[in-house]
């Protein structure tokens, strides 16, 4: 059942573009979370992190990347705080985002 709420909140970001609009640059970019709570994102070397505390349990979200060869690379989904990672592969990070999402019942 979670399983199926997370693919269906994936598909959800994915279809209204939250997923796929990453900062401007790649300098650290922090979103406040509806509901309390902050997530922020910054790059380091062929990674894209993303960090979220203070959100509620349920609320999903996900690291968006830009590599320097222009590729866009998403990490899995998450739920509540933590870390995650969208990984360029050997290239560089040219932007990283935040995407927060809706609760998962």
């Amino acid at each position: 059942m979670r399983r199926t709420a997370a693919l269906l909140t994936t598909a959800l970001l994915l279809g209204t573009g939250v997923l796929a609009a990453p900062a401007a640059n790649a300098r650290p970019t922090s979103v406040p979370s509806p509901g309390g709570g902050s997530c922020f994102a910054y790059p380091s070397g062929p990674f894209g992190i993303g960090v979220c505390s203070g959100i509620e349990p349920r609320r999903a979200w996900a690291v968006h990347a830009t590599c320097e060869s222009g590729i866009n690379v998403t990490s899995g989904l998450r739920l509540g705080d933590g870390t995650a990672t969208a990984n360029c592969g050997s290239g560089r990070i040219r932007s990283t985002s935040v995407a927060i999402g809706p609760l998962v019942p």
